[in-house]
């Protein structure tokens, strides 16, 4: 039972490290990825409107480039929450199932982050359409209903902020719960 115990506190040490070290990554992922779209939105004017439809290659041009990133970093961090569900909060649960050690709280955590996950890869999917729809409009032609999009993108985007805002909560949680844990075994 000792040995158990030993082993569990070390891969307790090491998936706090882990978890540590994913919730400063994905802070930096979150500036990469939504510094760039957060303005509010206002009423086009006239000026703007001439604005959208003389600039309307390059704008496509960035949304483009966006588009590019924003898959990169969706791929990034999709594979590492799910190597944090799989590699980390399961075997942990199913360690202290195996060691009759129950926690409620670090079992729901884990269905928590699970669905949350699952919400972002769909929320994902939900901007990326809308993304490509944005650059599919005439924005020369229609400068308007292109900035009305573009805020519709934005709020879209938004939606994916919050969802990966989430799951750096539920690891924080998490690693406080392991903490707690750490102190009673």
């Amino acid at each position: 039972m000792i040995k158990k115990c030993k082993r569990l506190v070390l891969f307790m040490r090491e998936y706090h490290a882990i978890i540590k070290n994913m919730k400063k990554f994905a802070a930096v992922i979150l500036a990469i990825m939504f510094g760039s779209l957060t303005l509010p939105a206002l009423a086009i004017s006239d000026v703007q409107k001439t604005s959208v439809a003389d600039n309307c290659s390059a704008i496509k041009d960035n949304l483009k480039k966006v588009q590019k990133l924003d898959a990169k970093a969706r791929v990034f961090l999709g594979g590492h929450y799910e190597a944090i569900l799989n590699k980390y909060l399961t075997p942990l649960n199913v360690r202290l199932v195996e060691n009759n050690i129950s926690n409620v709280g670090l079992i729901e955590n884990q269905n928590n982050f699970g669905k949350t996950k699952a919400l972002f890869a769909s929320d994902f999917i939900n901007y990326q359409q809308g993304l490509e729809e944005l650059i599919a409009m005439d924005c020369k032609n229609n400068p308007e209903g292109f900035y009305d999009k573009l805020v519709k993108v934005r709020q879209k985007r938004k939606v994916v902020e919050q969802d990966i805002l989430k799951m750096r909560q539920m690891l924080s949680e998490q690693a406080n719960l392991v903490k707690e844990m750490r102190g009673k075994v």
